[in-house]
């Protein structure tokens, strides 16, 4: 594994549910203003144990996506406020209303879920941490009390967490620079995803269990290898080591 100049290699605790980001900016260097370049050709992924896959609901894979990117948008805005940081373009509070959840709002309320628009409205307002934080724990409560109603199978969740990986390559430029917010929502993105992972790892059938700790610990050596988001210009980010992941992930077509 590479060693890169940002930071030691130092294991990043998982992102899921309501938590305080604030206390990993102690381990994020001084931002620079030049386009970073990280070395990423030495990054080799774990293999991820092929598993076979039934049928899913492509509904409930797609909520979960969303649910997922709402949760990337508002830990990194807890993250940076902690800190009294910004950027241009606004808080990434702001993304989720404009964003993810108009995309499924419909299917959320169906499945008992409220309306997010006023809480995430409430969030966006917040300005001491106090309001910060029981705003934010007022989204979370909500997101996670409707993913227990949406009752996913863990086919739905290994490929909500595939939409997820790609949904964070996406993300990266592949021919150059990748602008800050694009980038720090990529690696917000893979966070979620590998919190999620904790909860398969422990899922009933043992395939799926195995599957989960394996890409857990390949998760874990990708994010590694990245930057840390608190970045004030474009990072040189190849996106081949995530590409990498998802063609693990992907390999779904076999018996384990």
């Amino acid at each position: 594994m590479m060693h890169f100049t940002t930071r030691p290699a130092t294991r990043i605790s998982r992102l899921s549910g309501i938590v305080a980001l604030s206390a990993t900016l102690s381990m994020m260097a001084a931002p620079s203003v030049q386009a970073q370049a990280f070395r990423t050709e030495a990054l080799r992924v774990p293999q991820v144990t092929a598993i076979k896959i039934e049928a899913t609901n492509p509904d409930i894979v797609r909520v979960l996506a969303k649910i997922a990117a709402i949760r990337a948008d508002l830990q990194l805005g807890l993250l940076f406020a902690a800190d009294g940081l910004s950027h241009p373009e606004g808080s990434h509070f702001t993304h989720p209303r404009k964003e993810a959840w108009p995309e499924i709002k419909d299917a959320f309320v169906a499945a008992g879920g409220a309306d997010l628009a006023p809480l995430l409205e409430t969030l966006e307002k917040a300005s001491t941490g106090d309001e910060i934080n029981a705003a934010f724990k007022a989204v979370e409560a909500e997101l996670a009390k409707t993913r227990v109603a949406l009752n996913p199978t863990a086919e739905d969740s290994v490929m909500s967490l595939l939409a997820m990986a790609r949904s964070a390559a996406d993300e990266i430029n592949p021919s150059g620079p990748t602008e800050v917010f694009a980038y720090q929502n990529a690696w917000a993105i893979l966070m979620v995803a590998r919190g999620e992972l904790d909860l398969l790892a422990r899922n009933e059938d043992p395939a799926i269990a195995k599957w989960a700790a394996e890409a857990a610990l390949a998760f874990d050596d990708l994010i590694l290898s990245m930057p840390d988001p608190n970045l004030a210009g474009p990072v040189e980010y190849d996106v081949a080591p995530i590409n990498d992941l998802i063609s693990r992930l992907e390999n779904l077509s076999e018996s384990a």
